[in-house]
């Protein structure tokens, strides 16, 4: 899409980078960039590429396999079609213009930088902070297919409750789960689905189990939906049957810790900032170094999605940036709560799109 291409090369002119091209490839690494610019649907295009110009015009370079799928997406792009290696790389020496060509570092495999020197012998800039950068502020198609993800993924957490019986093991939740995302309208998964009960629930990323579930135990559940390939990402800690006071207790601290990060996640405020703010909130508290991860990430073609909510996340918070708000208290042997919101920033309070009650269940 020619808006987020000329996004993306103001990005490279602010930072005093001379770029002629940008090359995004599906080759030997599947880079996610490629749907990001080119838009394109209803194939892998795999060994496909995508060269970007600085007019904000874009072509795309696929396999005679993927033709039909490129000409029917609604991508901006000009399509040039190769049926063979050497066909490929005729059109790469074509296609590339100038002297330095822009790639991401961080994805693409030494492996194929190596392949393109063969072919290209201008030089290779690094632009990953500045796709970034380009990607991290979404627009109003993308954060419609954001908000979509999320109420599949919502209206599922509501479903849950009647999922919940004695002696169900957590790979038993995890199918009946993943069944209700994609009855509920979800695609496929935005990532493996958490389901840690009891004293499991005190590992982040946790692998569900054979365990069986017991009246009083910690039911942390992490899944979500994605929509149009799309992610959201949702989590929240249900007390099967009963809780006691020290479940109640860590539950009203990680709610009250989420609700201090979600408001200070605003345009202008620092993204370091906000994570610290809560990090101290809990250390200030009886559960102090029990915080183990950063507060947030973004969200969007990537369940974790280029910008993070961490000790070292020096940018600053735009406008229709989406994020999680997710705060967490471990405690090895005993249990965990994490609660979590994708959010979009908004110019007053940001707007939660995963919506199902954050209220203390006992289930």
């Amino acid at each position: 899409m020619r808006n987020r291409i000329e996004r993306l090369f103001e990005y490279i002119a602010k930072e005093k980078k001379n770029i002629d091209c940008v090359l995004v490839s599906r080759s030997t690494f599947p880079d996610i960039n490629f749907f990001y610019f080119s838009d394109a649907s209803g194939g892998l295009f795999d060994g496909s590429f995508l060269l970007l110009y600085p007019d904000g015009s874009s072509k795309l370079f696929t396999s005679t396999m993927e033709q039909e799928a490129a000409e029917k997406s609604k991508g901006d792009f000009e399509i040039y079609v190769f049926s063979s290696r050497d066909e490929r790389i005729k059109l790469l020496e074509e296609h590339i213009k100038g002297n330095n060509l822009g790639l991401s570092f961080s994805s693409i495999t030494y492996f194929e930088v190596e392949k393109l020197k063969e072919t290209y012998k201008g030089n290779l800039v690094d632009i990953t902070k500045e796709i970034n950068f380009t990607r991290a502020i979404k627009d109003r198609k993308e954060i419609e297919n954001i908000k979509k993800a999320s109420e599949i993924t919502s209206k599922t957490f509501g479903e849950v409750p009647d999922m919940l019986s004695d002696g169900l093991t957590e790979k038993e939740l995890s199918f009946k789960i993943e069944f209700q995302l994609r009855k509920n309208g979800a695609e496929a998964l935005s990532y493996d689905t958490i389901a840690a009960f009891g004293a499991n629930s005190s590992l982040p990323h946790y692998e569900s189990s054979d365990c069986t579930l017991k009246n009083g135990d910690f039911v942390l559940l992490d899944f979500a939906g994605r929509y149009n390939k799309y992610c959201s990402d949702m989590t929240r800690t249900f007390f099967y049957r009963k809780a006691n006071q020290e479940q109640k207790k860590i539950y009203e601290t990680v709610l009250e810790a989420q609700m201090l990060g979600i408001d200070e996640l605003k345009p202008g405020a620092i993204a370091k900032d906000i994570h610290n703010s809560v990090s101290k909130y809990i250390d200030d508290t009886e559960f102090k170094g029990r915080f183990i991860h950063s507060l947030g990430h973004g969200i969007g073609l990537e369940t974790h999605d280029t910008l993070g909510l961490s000790p070292i996340s020096d940018y600053m918070i735009e406008e229709n940036m989406v994020f999680t708000i997710e705060p967490g208290i471990y405690i090895p042997e005993f249990g965990g709560v994490r609660i979590e919101d994708t959010l979009v920033v908004k110019k007053g309070k940001p707007e939660i799109l995963t919506t199902f009650t954050k209220d203390l269940l006992i289930i």
